[in-house]
């Protein structure tokens, strides 16, 4: 990966440029992007995504929780795993709210992060 990417979501930045990221800003974009994209929403990759949003809709008991960790296992493996190699893990669904806690190490640099990422459950009251 090289030290800039293009800033999700795309954005033109104060001197009419593209908006860029650094490193770590873009694996976490790319994350977020993965986990959170619905299969079929992407032209030309109809099954990127996680959906993890959709998931967790009906229930969230722990083999639920299991499914939803597994399917986000899978597609990191699949389309980050050039980048990143996933440590742990976490899902937890609450109060019509979905919280993933992400450890990762950069394959680049041998640097751990830690990323959490909270959304509403589709569906939820």
């Amino acid at each position: 990966m090289t030290d800039r990417s293009l800033h999700f979501p795309f954005e033109i930045g104060r001197l009419g440029r593209p908006r860029t990221s650094d490193t770590r800003a873009a694996i976490r974009e790319q994350l977020e992007q993965l986990l959170f994209t619905i299969p079929g929403e992407r032209v030309n990759r109809p099954n990127f995504g996680c959906a993890v949003q959709r998931l967790v809709f009906g229930s969230a008991d722990r083999e639920t929780a299991a499914a939803v960790e597994h399917v986000i296992r899978t597609n990191v493996r699949d389309y980050l795993g050039e980048l990143i190699d996933l440590d742990a893990l976490r899902v937890t669904a609450s109060d019509a709210t979905l919280t993933i806690d992400i450890l990762y190490t950069v394959r680049a640099t041998r640097t751990e992060h830690a990323e959490t990422f909270v959304r509403p459950i589709e569906g939820a009251a």
